[in-house]
């Protein structure tokens, strides 16, 4: 029984971890570990955020649609261990002032400025990382389990404000994880708290189209995941999510000067919790809610969204080797006020998230 609520919550829950806090976006989620037998995974996730600010004359877009991708792969080598390699885009962002508070900053680029940010005049933040993650699972027999591995990522982005314009991107750089699990399978319950260490990217790229280096981390993070039947062919499931966003800069130097463009000032706790239920040999449904601990406020335009509450549905059909769930989450923004100096805007509103995934046991 445990399988099915692996894959119709997980897919359920994907939009939670897209607008969690800093940054985060697939929650680095190793849920594939835990799968019976040997596995592969193709994951999609769309999501079209509407986060204006206010007053309402303001009318600024915030946030822009994204779409992302992972695959998974699980090794099963022996009674007892097992391996799995995981390719995602765990962190990103993509921000696009369209008017209103940083309406301004369109006017203050010179030539040949004004033409690289035709596209986005108000101010614009793009985020992309790639991770590949291996990692490893030892079973000692009597519940007890062990995962642990690295993770290599890189990232890279652009920032339009009115320090100018920023391009950069690093190599793959290296972290770790580690964790610890415990099961019950005679009533599908199960414990895991993993541990995402931090990693630090060196950056290159220009500012203003003179060469520039920085430096950011990527910081570290807990992951708190538990199931267990509750009655036949039913499930309770969530998970908790730590990131230690505080203190987090990303900081250039450049013939123009040191800039810190960006700098988050709170770390994110993400609690989703939901039921999943068993209706017969090939369908499973699933429903979560989730509260995302934010703040009210911010010092930078790349994180415009604050605590959030957020409402799932998945479901899942399986047939023989392979299984294919699909899931819709709704999200509430509550208010947020950024303040970066001389500018500063309160932002709320919601978004609607849909994942699609598609796994094959051979």
């Amino acid at each position: 029984m445990k399988g099915f609520a692996l894959t119709a919550a997980a897919v359920a829950a994907t939009a939670t971890t897209s607008f969690a806090g800093g940054i985060d976006r697939s929650g680095q989620d190793i849920s594939i570990l835990f799968e019976e037998g040997n596995h592969v995974k193709l994951g999609f996730l769309t999501a079209n955020p509407n986060v204006p600010s206010s007053p309402a004359g303001f009318a600024t877009q915030s946030a822009a649609a994204f779409n992302s991708f992972s695959l998974s792969i699980k090794q099963q080598v022996s009674e007892k261990l097992s391996f799995a390699v995981i390719m995602d885009e765990p962190f990103g962002a993509d921000i696009r002032y369209i008017d209103g508070p940083l309406g301004s900053l369109g006017l203050l680029y010179p030539e040949p400025l004004k033409t690289a940010v035709s596209a986005d005049p108000n101010g614009r933040a793009f985020v992309d990382s790639k991770a590949i993650t291996g990692l490893m699972r030892y079973e000692f027999g009597n519940g007890f389990s062990v995962h642990g591995g690295l993770r290599a990522q890189r990232v890279s982005g652009e920032i339009l404000s009115g320090s100018g314009v920023l391009r950069a991107n690093s190599s793959y750089d290296f972290g770790g994880l580690a964790g610890v699990a415990y099961e019950i399978p005679k009533i599908a319950m199960r414990v895991a708290l993993t541990y995402n260490t931090a990693i630090k990217h060196d950056l290159t790229g220009t500012h203003n189209f003179a060469a520039a280096t920085g430096s950011v981390r990527i910081p570290e993070s807990f992951n708190l995941d538990f199931q267990t039947g509750i009655a036949k062919d039913t499930l309770l499931f969530g998970s908790v999510r730590h990131v230690k966003w505080n203190g987090t800069k990303l900081t250039t130097t450049s013939a123009f000067g040191t800039v810190d463009w960006v700098e988050f000032v709170d770390d994110s706790t993400t609690y989703e919790i939901g039921v999943g239920r068993k209706l017969n040999e090939n369908w499973s449904i699933a429903a979560t809610f989730g509260y995302e601990e934010g703040a009210s406020t911010g010092t930078t335009f790349l994180a415009p969204t604050g605590t959030s509450k957020s409402i799932g549905l998945g479901a899942s059909y399986s047939r023989d080797n392979y299984k294919i769930s699909g899931g819709v989450k709704y999200v509430m923004f509550d208010d947020k006020t950024v303040t970066s100096a001389p500018l500063s805007a309160t932002f709320n509103g919601h978004a609607i998230a849909a994942g699609l995934s598609l796994d094959f046991t051979y």
